[in-house]
């Protein structure tokens, strides 16, 4: 349940909060963002928990970042998500990738990168059993479910 919970938290902040990559991503609009979960996101982790996500984020200068994100409902709080902020890059229009994220829960902790499938029109991002690494041994940190980005955020690749 836990798992699930690290993996739902990594899938919102991914939606969330897009920054641009290496390869120059614009993203706009400039501003705050904001992350929720669309229904609830399943994040496992050994055990699987069923939780909201919130977050937030801004696109400054075409750059998006994630702030923060926290989990809610049940143990979902007890999954933290830390070293924010979190960028987010992309090699193509469809999907995101949080960079640097770092997740602690009771079952073990994960560490790296979050990928989603992004939709440009509508802004939501969808992790369909994403994995983010197990630092301290055993399975990864996976995340399954939708996220918000509000506004929508939009983005190019030169």
């Amino acid at each position: 349940m836990i798992k699930k919970i690290l993996a739902a938290g990594a899938l919102v902040a991914s939606v969330a909060f897009i920054a641009p990559q290496a390869s120059a991503q614009t993203f706009s609009p400039n501003g705050a963002v904001s992350l929720a979960s669309i229904g609830n996101i399943t994040v496992s982790k050994g055990i699987t928990l069923s939780c909201g996500l919130a977050g937030t984020g801004s696109v400054s200068s075409g750059a998006l970042s994630v702030s923060s994100i926290t989990l809610s409902g049940g143990l979902c709080p007890s999954v933290t998500f830390s070293g924010t902020p979190y960028t987010v890059t992309s090699g193509s229009l469809t999907a995101v990738t949080l960079n640097g994220v770092v997740v602690t829960a009771i079952t073990g902790n994960c560490a790296g990168t979050l990928t989603g499938a992004y939709n440009q029109a509508t802004g939501v991002i969808t992790y369909a059993n994403a994995t983010i690494p197990s630092t301290s041994g055993g399975s990864p940190c996976r995340v399954t479910g939708r996220v918000q980005v509000s506004p929508t955020v939009t983005f190019t690749i030169p």
